[in-house]
């Protein structure tokens, strides 16, 4: 069954008949599977064109306020009750990263070995045991496609599309799960060659690319970690998954100075709260209690350092790129002056270490020689 951001075919979501007596989705619950407790984002940009002008990079730069604002926001009060996180903060986003030489026409397999590899080379994390943290997001340039006859999922190829995003995951060389969604560049042609001009389209020309990008980002952000391992976790064999229930239904939340454009995502508590009147919503002013029976989710420790801002000065890390074809890792040596600025601010490294990069260098073969 395809997991991904569905092209056409907006669901109605207003009751057909007066005074439902249960809720709408009463088949959409918890299967006992891995829940991601406490969203831990990584985004990645993979091909050429991000790195090639300008525009490209104050875009990805937008993505990543994007879900930096995300996480921060009350979207995450709708996702509490699934034992996502405990509410608005409870999130972080943690690195970006640009891998470039991918190729243009993508199977799900490709994707996979291009994070094994990227995690191979240090780009980007190998995720923890049992992980319910780590999840990648991967936004893709104008020049690549998806095609993947096995999953039935094409996304901004010439013709047959039938997607305009999707989450998956796969067993990493180290036997650890990763977990991932895939954002296509959503251009003007990705959408008419998907949609043809249907009005029933659950993204439409008279959106921006941004606006396109964020709200199937939110889609396949609220199934992957509320379902990261299909049907394992809160999923309904007729209701599908919570962004499915919602498929097409724009919104925008506002974080600071910023406005982005989300779809909203079902409610549980809501559908059983008003017996199927209001099931999609886009924010809830409170983290809504956890649903019962469900997962776990964080421990207070974890949920109360996110909250004061424990790791803030931390993050996010310095932006990586990597070049598959050479397999050359780099950092931006302006960025990652500006990182340890920040980590150290008011003083300097210089104030607190004689030598910081020897330091830096003991450490590494510390932690290089107590591998697992």
């Amino acid at each position: 069954m395809m997991r991904g951001y569905r092209r056409a075919d907006i669901e109605v979501h207003e009751p057909t008949a007066a005074s439902p007596i249960s809720p709408v989705h009463g088949d959409f619950v918890y299967n006992g599977g891995t829940v991601i407790t406490c969203p831990l984002i990584y985004a990645s940009f993979w091909g050429n064109r991000w790195l090639g002008d300008a525009a490209h990079l104050s875009q990805a730069a937008r993505l990543t306020q994007f879900l930096t604002d995300l996480v921060a926001s009350k979207y995450m009060n709708v996702l509490s009750q699934y034992g996502v996180g405990s509410g608005a903060g409870s999130g972080l986003f943690i690195q970006a990263s640009f891998i470039q030489n991918v190729s243009t026409n993508l199977t799900d397999a490709n994707i996979h070995s291009v994070l094994q590899n990227a995690i191979n080379s240090g780009v980007i994390p190998e995720p923890p045991t049992n992980n319910r943290t780590h999840v990648q997001i991967i936004f893709l340039d104008e020049t690549i496609g998806v095609n993947d006859p096995g999953l039935g999922i094409v996304m901004c190829e010439a013709s047959g599309d039938t997607a305009f995003g999707y989450h998956f995951d796969f067993t990493t060389a180290a036997g650890n799960e990763f977990y991932y969604a895939v954002i296509p560049a959503l251009t003007d042609d990705c959408l008419k060659n998907s949609c043809g001009g249907s009005p029933t389209c659950s993204l439409h020309l008279t959106q921006t690319q941004e606006q396109r990008r964020t709200q199937v980002t939110s889609h396949e952000f609220a199934e992957m970690v509320t379902d990261p391992k299909f049907t394992t976790g809160w999923w309904g064999p007729s209701s599908d998954e919570n962004g499915d229930i919602c498929n097409g239904e724009a919104d925008n939340i506002i974080v600071g100075p910023n406005s982005w454009d989300v779809q909203r995502q079902y409610s549980k508590f809501d559908d059983i709260r008003t017996n199927g009147a209001t099931f999609c919503i886009t924010e809830a002013p409170s983290p809504i209690p956890k649903l019962s029976p469900g997962p776990s989710g964080l421990t207070a420790a974890m949920a109360a350092a996110q909250r004061m801002g424990t790791f803030q000065t931390f993050l996010p890390l310095a932006t990586a790129y990597f070049d598959l074809k050479t397999q050359k890792l780099t950092l931006d040596e302006a960025e990652v002056q500006r990182y340890v600025g920040k980590l150290f601010h008011p003083l300097t490294h210089e104030n607190v270490f004689g030598d910081f990069p020897e330091i830096l260098r003991s450490v590494a073969d510390i932690l290089e020689s107590n591998k697992p």
